[in-house]
């Protein structure tokens, strides 16, 4: 959940977009299957990061989404084991470094819906106990272990956030490579291989934004 309204409203933007981007690639006539497949992962991981910024988006069971994630990350794994294509000229191919990129994202998604939760309620989780003298030394003992883990859950998401945030560079670097040919009549689908490339660099650096938020 991202506090700041500028900031969720421009993230909600940012989400929506490349989710309809990847919703209009799963419906597309003569793609292959596995860009269906692909396109899917990536719209579900788009809505999922639409409802992250959002407080409803607490209320979404957390445990079928990081099972999802778990296994679209192992399908992009997948992808990559096997090998793609590597013709840039073609919008959806999924290089093996793409592969690798897209599993990464996978999960860093499920590990951000599993984490989310206890980012949330660890900040003020200590105000609503009411302890027993008894209970006082136990209650005092076992804080910093209690303390430990969002600790270690925000560092983990500063330098996932730092991580995402460099790793769209390469994809706006294409993106803006590939554009400046355009228009190009020898290669009529290069507009559509500049949309995908922005598409995922945006998703890219908006997840690094989210950890980044989710984190500080």
């Amino acid at each position: 959940m991202i506090d700041a309204p500028v900031l969720r409203w421009l993230l909600t933007l940012l989400f929506v977009g490349t989710t309809l981007w990847h919703a209009a690639v799963a419906v597309l006539p003569r793609v292959r299957s596995a860009v269906r497949v692909d396109a899917v992962c990536h719209t579900l991981m788009g809505a999922a990061m639409v409802a992250m910024v959002w407080p409803w988006g607490m209320a979404v069971l957390t445990v079928p989404q990081t099972v999802l994630f778990v296994l679209a990350c192992g399908w992009f794994l997948g992808r990559t084991v096997v090998g793609s294509g590597h013709d840039h000229a073609d919008a959806f191919a999924v290089t093996r470094g793409a592969g690798v990129h897209h599993a990464a994202m996978m999960a860093a998604m499920a590990w951000m819906v599993a984490s989310m939760p206890s980012l949330m309620g660890g900040h003020g989780s200590g105000g609503g106990h009411h302890h027993h003298a008894l209970g006082t030394t136990a209650a005092v003992g076992a804080e910093p272990a209690v303390l430990a883990a969002p600790a270690a859950m925000i560092t983990a998401n500063v330098v996932l956030g730092v991580v995402f945030v460099l790793a769209c560079l390469p994809w706006l670097a294409q993106a803006f490579d590939l554009g400046r040919r355009l228009p190009d009549p020898q290669a009529p689908g290069l507009g559509r291989v500049v949309a995908d490339r922005t598409c995922h660099a945006g998703m890219t650096l908006g997840m690094g934004v989210m950890f980044l938020a989710t984190g500080g």
